[in-house]
């Protein structure tokens, strides 16, 4: 296969193939360290979800169950690097409380981990080699986010679309493919690219599914690209490739290679601190906020404005009233109800008992959405959002939020990731708690370690 040496794709590429581990700043390091702990919590918290659940028998069913591989919340099952890339995968994602990279308007964690845990288990790869793949996942999935843009974002799940591209990079990254076979990889994943939005309309499993599959088409990707299938070599500039067909001709091609080195993506990457969608959390800031500063009480609000940006707005509008919990996180005047009502917006605040809070439904249709021209303006570099409370004794209070708790300008501490992901082990029922926080442990020293091993429990 001939390369194109031309393409920006061409140049991402020949710089992820010589990526080394000593090439990496001592902050990358630490970040993507964070991020795996973060990501494994949220995979053992999402595993008894009828959606993993199926899918854990759909690899039973379809897969080896004695394989290198291991399936995180399930440790009497161990399968194939594409069937735990799916499952692991899938998983992650369930919960929402995933890592988001703002300008590419994804959450790439829920695909880079689950596919390098599968991928260097099958092949053995050490602590470092792991790390060092998941950066270049990072800047794959990333990049081709941000050079679809919101364009695209309108129409199709990043997410799953560009995050195949990062488990395709990731694999062949672990696999050592040569710079060719790394861009047929690249290739024969983004014509797999898909995911959308129609799930939010009747409170389905596709997110799911777009995390899992984005999963396993990337380990398919490239393992296929080993072994001599040709993908095609301008998948994201091409005549008919990602851009022109699904960014609709609004690009930005200097994303995908710029500062390649000098700009990293994991470090550019949020934590999620509210378990709901990304979009609502900072009006759900704001509105804790103002909330705890003017002394207002829950029963003494008529009325919240969430003035926000285009995409919120097409993406929150979606879900309706929030008939499940997972389309109530979805729901911004469900989200802010449970904001107002209860101080958070965590785990445990959305459930089903909360579904039949007729107070938190009252509240709920008292929540409206404004575009805010401003706020749209700087979206997606900055998620902004104001909120406009007006009180039962006539009072109208407002509260912008700048920097959103988990973003990296108010990143979390090493303390606060381990009290989220031991929150969400014992949303998930992990009965042996100090497994789990051993694996939390060696994943602080994960440079260390030889083998990506015991990150399963029952």
């Amino acid at each position: 296969m001939s390369t194109h040496p031309n393409t920006r794709t061409q140049n991402l590429v020949n710089w992820a193939s010589a990526l080394q581990y000593t090439d990496l700043p001592a902050p990358v390091i630490a970040r993507t360290k964070d991020f795996f702990a973060d990501t494994l919590a949220c995979a053992v918290a999402g595993r008894e979800h009828i959606a993993v659940q199926s899918m854990l028998h759909y690899a039973k069913q379809m897969g080896p169950t004695t394989g290198k591989c291991e399936l995180i919340g399930f440790p009497d099952v161990k399968t194939s690097p594409a069937f735990a890339a799916l499952v692991n995968g899938g998983a992650a994602h369930v919960v929402e409380q995933d890592d988001l990279h703002n300008r590419s308007m994804m959450h790439p964690a829920t695909i880079i981990y689950p596919t390098a845990l599968a991928v260097s288990q099958d092949v053995g790869a050490s602590g470092q080699e792991f790390i060092t793949a998941c950066v270049v996942g990072y800047e794959f999935a990333c990049r081709a986010g941000e050079y679809l843009g919101k364009a695209h974002y309108e129409k199709f799940h990043t997410t799953a679309t560009t995050g195949i591209l990062g488990a395709a990079a990731t694999t062949a990254h672990l696999l050592k493919l040569r710079p060719s076979q790394f861009l047929s990889a690249i290739g024969t994943a983004g014509t797999q690219a898909a995911g959308l939005w129609q799930f939010l309309l009747d409170a389905t499993h596709s997110k799911q599914v777009h995390t899992a599959q984005a999963c396993a088409g990337g380990v398919f990707s490239a393992y296929t690209a080993a072994s001599g299938l040709l993908g095609t070599g301008d998948i994201l500039e091409g005549e008919r490739g990602m851009g022109a067909t699904l960014g609709n001709l609004v690009t930005t091609p200097e994303a995908i290679d710029r500062d390649l080195g000098r700009k990293w993506s994991i470090l550019e990457s949020s934590f999620k601190w509210h378990a709901s969608c990304r979009h609502t959390h900072p009006s759900a800031d704001a509105l804790i906020a103002l909330m705890a500063d003017e002394k207002v009480h829950y029963a003494d609000i008529e009325s919240v404005t969430a003035y926000t940006y285009k995409a919120a707005l097409d993406v929150l509008g979606l879900s309706g009233e929030g008939k499940t919990v997972h389309q109530s996180k979805f729901s911004m005047g469900f989200v802010l109800a449970v904001a107002a009502k209860r101080g958070s917006a965590g785990l445990t605040d959305f459930t089903e008992e909360a579904l039949a809070d007729t107070e938190l439904r009252e509240l709920q249709g008292r929540v409206s959405m404004v575009l805010d021209e401003e706020i749209d303006a700087a979206f997606p570099e900055k998620w902004l959002g104001r909120v406009e409370v007006r009180t039962k004794d006539g009072r109208v209070l407002s509260r912008t939020v700048h920097v959103v708790k988990g973003d990296p300008g108010w990143t979390l501490t090493r303390e606060e990731i381990e009290s989220k992901a031991l929150a969400l082990a014992e949303y998930g029922h992990v009965k042996d708690m100090n497994a789990f926080k051993d694996a939390i442990q060696r994943i602080w020293r994960l440079e260390e370690q030889d083998k990506i091993e015991k990150f399963s429990f029952a």
